[in-house]
């Protein structure tokens, strides 16, 4: 509307000159301004010299047809009705410019509203109708619908005149109780008084307000009445043309999907404060709504928030913190202001201020963290896995591609979760890369979709994920002492197309070729084992004499092992000797004696087995290393489902932290045995080994779970 007002009056230096000079105190009158309107409707300009003095000042009007010349040395003015074009121009001597002028103006506006035939002088009496104009526009601008620019354009101009100083206007504002009317900018070219009218069984005048004085006007819109705006001169004048901008904010569509805005937040879904131009949010409240407005704003945890609020007409404000469950903490309440910065704790997924007001109030409250958070998010990502009903909005889906994602963790913040979000009909392939040095875990986890159990997962190596929702661990290694900067992109490696050619059998054709090869390749084996038929002989016969000796040895320390884990009586001295002699026992013999371990992962520094010999409460774990030394080697116990997990007692004897349990050093080419007492109730539990290897962090992450299913 202001771009259209302002090519209604068009103030442009010199474009070019007219044929036309005067002769003042020596000086040649040259054009300074000109412009013109061609929208019909009332017109007045106003020019106005800001020095001592403007010789040769002169205002040309060409209005339908019609020329008018005014001068003066200090002001000049025209006013009238326009019924097509007017245009004028200002004159004056060469010494002056165009910044020595203020021009002040009304004219119609194309997008407004005028008055097109005589308004009524005052308020007509209840009962009595007829065919009045009235204004209804309703704002498009509530809560953050607009950024600022949109906002200060939300409202309609109206352009009327006074005939002189016996004509007044009354005009009719359209609208329902519960509705907010803001009024602002008048300007007329003589002083006017607007007031205001409720007209129901009765008509009411409830205040008058001068133009001179007016600095913005709110108003209530009245029950089981109509509201009108009268504008009457304030004095003795001539004709008069006046405008004034208005708007109405319906109170029943002020919420996010149009309908009203409740206290306390009621809808399902959270309002984003992540961008430039939907942090700032506003509102009024009427003082028909006893219970105020609320709005409740996308968080997250651990994050610093800065604030700006303006509140007028006195607000009250409650500030409650919602946290993962559906829990609920009021930190603050009966603020008249906003805190300059809000701390969110932790698990916090969103911010609610609650506002309510005895009087007539505008609200604004503006938004802006100011720390980045996890990923997209504004704050820390979550610990834990999404429950039965899916990521909330708090979590901001990630997407195979270039970009990167980046993060932190710290004390108390040694896992991120980020959803992983696959559009592709057959899956899709992906793997994770890591941009920079990082002491953390990338595991990327198939969900099932509904349930969300882990059905399949990956240390960051390529894996086929179907379509839907799938989840991004990124977990810290043991012990995290302070701030770790994360950041890694998501591969795609393309979709997976299934490939449904024909294949057909064709080994029966090599069956001969396979025998001989064989037959060749073994050959050179059999005349070793010949040639050296009698010593194997003979060492075979001293082997398992040994061997026998070996067996008896760990079958009686698994006993008393076993045994102390049923029964739970054997001195912790006792299951101490009986741990070092099995670490003194070759590791082959161990896998022998105790069986397939449940849990083997072995990497070139290392190798880590674990066993749950009777039951659901103990756990035994042997660790071999190999080349290199590991120092300030941790053990550290998780599920990776979040469930709690307790470590009751450890032999021998560590030190523990949570779940981690510190190793000290690990030789090169050394064994270590522990018995672990199990609490908690985890389903499944992954083990990781980490420390320094060379003065550089490593760690060895099995790739399956132990799981620790409870037996009925």
């Amino acid at each position: 509307m202001r771009a259209a007002q302002a090519r209604a009056v068009v103030v442009i230096l010199l474009l070019s000159s007219i044929p036309q000079t005067i002769s003042s105190e020596g000086n040649e009158a040259e054009p300074i301004l000109q412009g013109q309107s061609e929208e019909p409707g009332p017109f007045w300009i106003l020019l106005t010299c800001i020095l001592e003095s403007c010789p040769g000042m002169e205002l040309s009007i060409i209005s339908d047809g019609e020329s008018f010349h005014y001068s003066d040395t200090h002001r000049v003015e025209w006013s009238g009705i326009v019924k097509n074009t007017v245009e004028w121009e200002l004159m004056g001597s060469d010494s002056l410019r165009p910044e020595d002028f203020v021009v002040t103006s009304i004219s119609s506006d194309n997008e407004g509203l005028m008055e097109e035939e005589d308004l009524p002088d005052i308020v007509p009496s209840p009962g009595q109708n007829s065919d009045w104009l009235s204004i209804d526009y309703s704002s498009m601008c509530q809560l953050n619908r607009c950024d600022e620019t949109n906002w200060e354009k939300d409202r309609v101009t109206f352009t009327g005149s006074l005939e002189n100083s016996s004509d007044e206007d009354a005009i009719l504002v359209l609208g329902d109780f519960g509705d907010v009317v803001k009024i602002t900018d008048i300007n007329s070219r003589n002083s006017v008084d607007l007031e205001v009218w409720h007209r129901g069984e009765e008509k009411t005048l409830v205040r008058s307000i001068s133009s001179s004085d007016f600095d913005g006007l709110l108003i209530d819109y009245p029950q089981y009445s109509e509201l009108w705006i009268r504008i009457v001169q304030s004095s003795l004048g001539d004709f008069s043309p006046y405008k004034f901008d208005i708007v109405s904010f319906d109170g029943d569509k002020e919420g996010p999907d149009g309908h009203e805005l409740p206290n306390p937040w009621t809808y399902g879904y959270q309002l984003y404060a992540n961008s430039t131009n939907d942090n700032v949010f506003r509102g009024h409240i009427s003082t028909g709504d006893i219970e105020g407005d609320s709005i409740l704003v996308s968080s997250g945890s651990k994050i610093l928030m800065r604030l700006d609020c303006e509140f007028t007409g006195g607000v009250s404000l409650d500030i409650v913190i919602h946290e993962m469950g559906n829990i609920t903490t009021k930190i603050l309440e009966n603020l008249d202001d906003c805190p300059e910065e809000l701390q969110t704790p932790e698990s916090t997924t969103g911010v609610e201020f609650n506002m309510k007001s005895e009087v007539l109030s505008e609200w604004y409250i503006e938004i802006t963290p100011h720390t980045n958070g996890d990923g997209s998010l504004n704050g820390d990502a979550p610990d834990f896995l999404w429950t039965e009903t899916g990521p909330s909005e708090f979590w901001t889906h990630l997407r195979p591609g270039p970009s990167s994602v980046s993060g932190s963790l710290g004390p108390g913040d040694s896992v991120d979760i980020h959803p992983l979000e696959i559009d592709d009909e057959n899956g899709s392939l992906v793997m994770i890369r890591s941009d920079i040095d990082s002491p953390v875990t990338y595991q990327i986890q198939e969900l099932k979709q509904g349930g969300w159990q882990i059905l399949n997962y990956t240390n960051g190596a390529m894996i086929s994920l179907p379509k839907g929702n799938h989840a991004i661990r990124v977990e810290g290694l043991s012990p995290i002492i302070g701030d770790v900067n994360y950041e890694f992109t998501i591969l795609y490696l393309g979709e997976n197309i299934p490939d449904d050619g024909e294949y057909r059998d064709m080994s029966h054709l090599f069956t001969n070729f396979y025998i001989l090869i064989g037959f060749l390749m073994i050959l050179p084996l059999l005349v070793v084992l010949w040639w050296n038929r009698s010593t194997i002989v003979q060492r075979d016969r001293a082997r398992k004499v040994n061997e026998k000796h070996d067996i008896e040895r760990l079958s009686k320390l698994r006993e008393k092992l076993t045994k102390s884990i049923i029964e739970d009586i054997a001195d912790p001295r006792e299951i101490e000797v009986a741990l070092g002699k099995l670490r003194e026992t070759p590791w082959e013999g161990v896998l022998d004696e105790w069986g397939n371990p449940d849990l083997r992962h072995m990497t070139e520094q290392i190798e880590i087995c674990a066993w749950r010999p009777v039951n659901d409460s103990f756990l035994m774990i042997g660790i071999r290393t190999f080349e290199k030394r590991w120092s300030l080697a941790a053990l550290n116990l998780n599920s990776p489902e979040g469930s709690n997990i307790e470590i009751d007692s450890i032999n021998p004897s560590h030190i523990c932290e949570g779940q981690d349990i510190f190793l000290d050093s690990i030789e090169p080419h050394s064994k270590k045995f522990l018995r672990i007492s199990i609490g908690g109730n985890p389903s499944n539990i992954e083990l990781e080994i980490s420390g320094l290897v060379d003065g550089e962090p490593l760690a060895a992450v099995p790739r399956e779970a132990l799981s620790w299913e409870k037996e009925e």
